[in-house]
């Protein structure tokens, strides 16, 4: 048992079906930038958010890309600052939830985020800009995170930020926003979550809070991905989805992530797999890994869940995202046992992954990797 503590989420949490159309009744200023990916600009779903704001003037931002580049954000602050806008809305899935934060502090800050990113000297000042993060994923939990993960393109690297400043102000939780999410994002961003609890529940910085939080997610995950999958209009599902998606972002919140974040970066900024696949394909492997230092603690988890042990709860992973058409050897994703130390180098770079329950150097997760590939 943990005997000290703490938990903080400043973030205000709104959840309802059509929330989105009652934006307007959370916005505190009068100009307003909207950030989005570009499918959500084109199919018209920022202009509609942008519509319920009757009276406030509005500016749309979407040149927004997966994995976004630090470019993305100066960009993105480039805009906010021409439209003197006081709030700021991230509308989209963790790339343009992520551009948001920081593009929102530099509203504020000035410069460039390579000036408090990566080497840069300056600390960010408190932001006055109000933040509010619609997510139209069930995945990421960016929208109650402190954190923003950005694409270095000058050092070739893709590394988080943690900053206090990145807590929206508000984040507003829409199921009806994931209908038309394609099965495939579905799978990707809901097993994602599902990355985000179950390292939360394992990792070395985890506490009861966190723990009661992550259980819940873990289970209602694996009682509704597969629902939302087959059946998309299905808004119980959809509903169930979004809301362990959030509710494991709050849970990842207070201990970040771990191992299977810091080896995605590699496979996303070098073999171009999303982020919840780059996350999801080892996650098998990091179950039973796991229990090198967590055993007991997964066992329990695994009785809740319904599984036997760990190696029955990789193995119906594994099975679910097979189900679900998604990748679950390297190999598959262009990997190649030449590539393995490499991956296992970049990953080790990450300060996360020592948080991980189980003795991590370039042997074991070479090793690892390559029983993966």
């Amino acid at each position: 048992m943990v005997d000290k503590f703490t938990f903080h989420m400043p973030t205000t949490v709104c959840f309802e079906n059509g929330i989105a159309k009652k934006v307007k009744d959370y916005i505190t200023g009068e100009n307003v930038c909207i950030i989005s990916d570009p499918f959500l600009f084109e199919n018209g779903t920022a202009q509609a958010l942008g519509a319920a704001m009757e009276g406030k003037k509005v500016v749309y931002f979407s040149r927004i890309e997966p994995n976004p580049s630090c470019e993305s954000v100066d960009e993105a602050a480039a805009c906010i600052r021409e439209a003197k806008a006081d709030c700021v809305i991230g509308l989209g899935g963790g790339s343009s939830l992520d551009v948001s934060k920081m593009a929102a502090c530099l509203g504020d800050n000035g410069g460039s985020i390579y000036d408090y990113y990566g080497g840069g000297s300056k600390t960010l000042k408190k932001r006055k800009t109000q933040l509010i993060c619609i997510p139209t994923t069930a995945g990421t939990g960016s929208e109650v995170t402190n954190v923003g993960v950005y694409t270095n393109k000058k050092a070739g690297i893709k590394m988080p930020m943690v900053n206090q400043e990145f807590w929206p102000d508000y984040a507003l939780i829409d199921g009806e926003l994931t209908v038309s999410l394609p099965p495939c994002v579905t799978a990707s961003t809901g097993m994602d979550a599902f990355c985000h609890a179950i390292e939360a529940y394992w990792n070395k910085e985890s506490q009861p809070v966190c723990d009661m939080l992550s259980m819940g997610a873990l289970k209602s995950i694996l009682e509704h991905i597969k629902t939302a999958y087959d059946h998309p209009d299905d808004l119980n599902a959809r509903g169930a989805m979004i809301t362990a998606s959030l509710i494991a972002g709050i849970s990842f919140s207070q201990t970040r992530t771990t191992g299977i974040h810091a080896l995605s970066f590699p496979l996303t900024t070098e073999f171009g797999a999303s982020h919840g696949t780059a996350c999801s394909i080892t996650l098998p492997a990091f179950i039973r890994k796991s229990r090198e230092q967590a055993g007991e603690k997964m066992q329990q988890l695994c009785n809740y869940l319904g599984y036997p042990d760990a190696e029955a709860l990789a193995d119906g992973v594994e099975e679910l995202m097979k189900s679900m058409g998604m990748p679950v050897r390297l190999s598959q994703i262009g990997v190649r046992e030449e590539n393995l130390t490499h991956i296992a180098q970049v990953g080790l770079s990450a300060a996360i992954i020592r948080l991980t329950p189980a003795v991590m150097n370039e042997q074991t997760v070479t090793e690892l990797l390559r029983s993966i590939l």
